[in-house]
């Protein structure tokens, strides 16, 4: 009973939203393709700090920090 019932909200969520996505594209398809620009360009941003923070994390650990001392300085 449960499954069924759980299966039937996520069928109409995936087909109000792809409606959705239809509806928006088909107004301002410049609008949805700059959408999607932003959001790759935030991931592109997340992962550069990401990777700028373990390159610091690996400069501190060969200069001779602890884990513990780099966590305090960097939180």
């Amino acid at each position: 009973m449960k499954s069924t019932v759980l299966e039937s909200f996520f069928l109409g969520v995936a087909f109000g939203i792809g409606v959705t996505v239809l509806s928006l594209y088909t107004q301002k398809p410049g609008c949805l393709a700059a959408s999607v620009e932003t959001l790759a360009e935030i991931g592109r941003t997340r992962r550069a700090k990401e990777e700028e923070k373990k390159m610091r994390r690996q400069r501190l650990k060969a200069m001779g920090f602890s884990d513990e001392e780099i966590g305090e300085l960097y939180p």
